[in-house]
């Protein structure tokens, strides 16, 4: 068992394939829980320099940026790489709601990163058009051929899996601490918290649900930190193959 206490840089890239296709496929990259304090520096240079790698078409911002106000500098330094990029959204977590929300949306919108809490858009990737909803499950699109359900507290999906592909939440943060594992599920914060877990399939939609990227108390025992990156496989491919 790893045991991690106090911040630092090291997080893992938790890379996996959607069971739907789209068009001529596509890439998600999902961050949440980042939590961002003063010594923050260090990770989130390496945070952006494995995005650049990643190069992901579409990044998701699942909220929980960080604690405190005097702490939005370094939340700065990440959506002004961001905003260089197409296709990025953002929802809110609760402790965003704490010094107010109006804020992070401001610094959001200000670096051109689309605000989704509780607002649906469609865009086109690859030629196909992909729905992205935020914090609130709707209705898929008739125009969609994609979906995508951006979500920072984990919630039953059983009764809106059917309007999305991928699923995506944060939050637990894992519970920091995971004695076992048992298949998806994550203990002894499993028997807290339902969703504590890595993922669930229902139905066609894959539901990720991430150890996040920081933590407010850091200390972290067999639960290292993650983003989460999805690829959705070419559809032309995989009728070739067929």
């Amino acid at each position: 068992m790893k045991l991690e206490i106090g911040s630092n840089d090291h997080f893992e890239i938790r890379q996996v394939q959607s069971n739907s296709s789209a068009g001529k496929g596509f890439t998600v990259l999902y961050l949440s829980d980042l939590h961002f304090n003063g010594r923050s520096d260090r990770l989130i240079a390496k945070m952006i320099d494995q995005i650049a790698q990643l190069d992901p078409t579409i990044v998701l911002l699942g909220g929980d940026y960080v604690d405190f106000k005097s702490q939005l500098s370094k939340l700065e330094m990440l959506l002004g790489v961001l905003s260089k990029r197409d296709h990025v959204f953002a929802i809110a977590g609760n402790h965003d709601y704490r010094f107010g929300i109006e804020i992070i949306r401001e610094e959001m919108e200000q670096h051109d990163i689309r605000w989704l809490e509780n607002d649906s858009v469609c865009v086109t990737v690859n030629g196909s058009t992909v729905q992205v909803d935020g914090t609130k499950p709707g209705k898929r699109n008739a125009s969609a051929d994609y979906a995508i359900l951006c979500l920072h507290q984990p919630i039953d999906i059983s009764n809106c899996h059917t309007e999305y592909d991928i699923a995506f939440a944060g939050h637990l943060h894992g519970c920091q601490f995971v004695f076992w594992q048992n298949k998806q599920k994550l203990y002894p914060g499993r028997l807290f918290y339902k969703w504590n877990l890595l993922e669930l399939t229902v139905g066609r939609c894959n539901y990720y649900v991430s150890k996040g990227m920081g933590d407010t108390l850091p200390v972290r025992l067999n639960c290292s930190k993650e983003m989460i990156f999805v690829q959705v496989p070419d559809n032309q491919l995989i009728n070739a193959s067929l």
